[in-house]
């Protein structure tokens, strides 16, 4: 079916369940972010509407995340903010893939852009021997926080001290949370293994392996530890293909954020090689759990809101549920529709 006749519901608003992963990610870009924001959720939205337009050659969708972000870049808006957080600082990966689209900065807007990432990533960095990086929560989010931006511009910079950092990063939290079964708890004071936490960790380190070179010496370590998760998410897939809220709790409900970002770590581990090809059938069956969660025009079920550590599993079980609109649940499908789209097509 053709996007406008998507689009064009009355009623009730269908699933996407039909559509080619690329007409699921034109529905998301063109309705998200819909809060403008130096945040990591407005940015996953951004930087997804750049590759968007960079696997179509629809210029559209660059434009718009442009647009959206030129505030920002101008100064007119400042991108950072305190109290300083790291969900705040990396809102920066976007301008850092904005500064990247066409390899190098293009112009003074791009510039601007690929200073404002660095002045960020500086932020984060630590500025004594015992933080490992600034703002730190010791949860698995911070995982992908500090990484998605961290290895951007250190792979854009060749600073080899971003690397450094990112390896004692994901190394440390993995020591910390990763459980020997492969799934991580959400944090020290959070021991369960919430959904959308294993997706940071996994996302974090997915951004690790695809930005920083092969030669990045911590680069067997997290790729085993990587694994290791991958495998463990495996064993708890959902007979639909939906992973749930506690991973490892059957009664937890399907949660589409944790779906959307296995499926998405799962789908770039295959097309860079780290996974074997065999788990396809798992990655489309993921797929699948999560198109039926997202409807035509961009709406969304089964999105656990926004979640702090919590001391029992009681606490992430209740944890409510978003219908509607959401800004995360959109970013995070829309890359999952990238990921799959590229895992096909190399099929």
């Amino acid at each position: 079916m053709a996007l406008a006749a998507a689009l064009a519901v009355t009623g009730r608003p269908q699933t996407t369940s039909e559509l080619p992963p690329l007409d699921v990610a034109r529905i998301l870009a063109t309705r998200y972010p819909e809060e403008i924001s130096v945040r990591y959720v407005p940015a996953l939205a951004w930087s997804g509407a750049l590759r968007l337009s960079a696997l179509t050659d629809e210029a559209r969708w660059e434009q718009k995340a442009r647009r959206e972000m030129q505030p920002f870049i101008s100064g007119e808006k400042p991108t950072i903010v305190a109290p300083y957080t790291l969900a705040n600082l990396a809102g920066h990966l976007a301008l850092s893939d904005l500064a990247a689209a066409e390899g190098v900065p293009s112009s003074s807007s791009d510039a601007a852009a690929a200073g404002l990432a660095r002045k960020a990533a500086e932020l984060i960095l630590p500025q004594s021997p015992d933080q490992i990086v600034r703002f730190s929560r010791w949860w698995t989010d911070d995982m992908f926080m500090a990484t998605s931006l961290l290895a951007r511009v250190g792979a854009r910079t060749g600073d080899d001290r971003y690397a450094s950092v990112i390896g004692r990063l994901l190394m440390a939290y993995a020591g910390k949370l990763q459980r020997p079964d492969g799934l991580f708890v959400h944090a020290v004071d959070g021991p369960y293994a919430w959904g959308r936490g294993n997706g940071f960790a996994a996302l974090g380190m997915v951004d690790a392996l695809t930005y920083l070179s092969d030669g990045w010496p911590d680069r067997a370590a997290v790729l085993d530890s990587y694994r290791r998760q991958m495998r463990a998410m495996l064993t708890h897939q959902s007979e639909d293909g939906a992973w749930r809220q506690v991973v490892d709790e059957p009664t937890a409900y399907k949660e589409l954020t944790v779906t959307a970002m296995t499926v998405a770590a799962m789908a770039r581990g295959v097309r860079r090689g780290w996974l074997d090809r065999d788990i396809v059938p798992a990655i489309d069956r993921g797929w699948r759990a999560v198109l039926v969660r997202v409807s035509r025009d961009g709406t969304l079920r089964d999105v656990c809101a926004s979640t702090g550590a919590g001391p029992t599993k009681a606490y992430y079980l209740t944890r409510p549920s978003i219908s509607g609109a959401d800004d995360r649940g959109g970013a995070l499908v829309l890359l999952a529709a990238l990921e799959v789209h590229e895992l096909r097509v190399m099929r």
